[in-house]
């Protein structure tokens, strides 16, 4: 299990000292850092941790213009991407066909569609659960976990779990698991 999916949530709570999670979050990321443990994660955790950074932004700093805003932005990014995390991303397009409809569309969304018939989730978990179950076939030897603080996602655990092959587990219970600090 030193080898997991990392849900954008769990970088974002390490900022966030109300989160429910912060605490093992933190842990996470200094583990990440030391290399103790390793990390998948979807290209969305790019987006999303923007979009997080570009909303704080505008939230705690008196805004001093657009070049500071994307620095700030930028800066967060990189706080992600020196974690040494291997971000998936499903390269090509594929024909998704129903019924009498065909359309071509990037793997990520048709995967996803498809996941729609059997779980109901929100787009973007829909989309990280694709990539994990991508994640899990690439490296199904090492990947022992998906690690989420998301509510929905840790209430639902059991069903996701069979869905991409491997536990869904709280920060909390990662950390305690590997008995991290």
């Amino acid at each position: 299990m030193r080898h997991f999916y990392l849900d954008t949530n769990v970088f974002i709570s390490r900022w966030k000292p109300d989160d429910p999670y912060y605490s093992e979050a933190k842990i996470v990321a200094s583990s990440l850092q030391k290399g103790e443990i390793s990390a998948y994660t979807s290209v969305l955790t790019l987006l999303e941790t923007a979009s997080v950074a570009g909303r704080l932004y505008a939230h705690r700093m008196k805004d001093k213009g657009p070049e500071q805003k994307k620095m700030f932005i930028i800066k967060t990014i990189r706080r992600l991407v020196v974690m040494r995390i291997r971000f998936i991303h499903l390269v090509g397009d594929i024909p998704l066909r129903l019924s009498n409809v065909k359309v071509d569309m990037p793997t990520l969304l048709a995967d996803s569609i498809f996941l729609s018939f059997l779980t109901a989730l929100r787009t973007l978990d829909l989309m990280h659960i694709a990539t994990a179950r991508h994640a899990k076939q690439i490296d199904s030897e090492k990947l022992g976990a998906f690690i989420t603080g998301d509510a929905e996602l840790l209430a639902r655990k059991d069903e996701i779990s069979k869905i991409i092959g491997m536990p869904v587990l709280s920060p909390k219970e990662y950390v305690h698991a590997l008995g991290l600090q």
